[in-house]
């Protein structure tokens, strides 16, 4: 991973990551699998990254947020939406 890169892909965090996947579920507080699916790509809950992302923020010693990170998909909570008529 480019160091002076202010942006990045998920896929490039997961490549790159010093500890095992287990690992870093574990420090999340996720679930081996959610871990694995948010790497796919698939529809997952904001909480869930932003643990994901808090942690690895932690491991790279990089402030790492939905804004410099691509490649996550957070699913949409409609009913929340459809509160603030955003829909």
């Amino acid at each position: 991973m480019e160091t002076e890169a202010k942006t990045y892909t998920i896929q490039e965090l997961y490549d790159d990551l010093p500890i095992s996947l287990v690992e870093l579920g574990e420090r999340a507080r996720l679930n081996e699998v959610t871990v694995a699916r948010i790497r796919d790509g698939k529809s997952t809950r904001r909480t869930s990254v932003n643990r994901l992302l808090l942690v690895l923020s932690e491991v790279y010693s990089k402030p790492l947020s939905l804004k410099n990170v691509s490649g996550i998909n957070v699913q949409i909570n409609r009913r929340l939406e459809k509160k603030e008529g955003k829909l």
